[in-house]
């Protein structure tokens, strides 16, 4: 397996909090990040500078079935970056 598809909310979050990624991502992609459920997102609450997310997961029919979804704990995060002020 690649790194995407080994990659989990508890590594996300440790990264984005070590790049100050609420002040300074615009670009987030995470393609196939098959193990993710979306809470590793919480750093970039508030984020004015993030322009562009992509958390599409390209369906492999013998995995497809296994993967979590991605949880209604995301939705507020993505609420409090496209509700903030001075948002693109």
């Amino acid at each position: 397996r690649g790194l995407a598809e080994r990659l989990k909310d508890d590594h996300l979050g440790a990264i984005l909090i070590c790049i100050n990624a609420v002040h300074q991502l615009k670009r987030l992609k995470l393609i196939n990040c098959t193990w993710m459920k979306g809470g590793g997102l919480k750093p970039l609450c508030g984020s004015v500078v993030l322009e562009q997310m992509d958390l599409s997961i390209i369906e492999r029919a013998t995995e497809y079935a296994s993967m979590p979804a991605l949880s209604i704990e995301v939705v507020p995060i993505l609420e409090s970056i496209v509700d903030k002020e001075g948002s693109v």
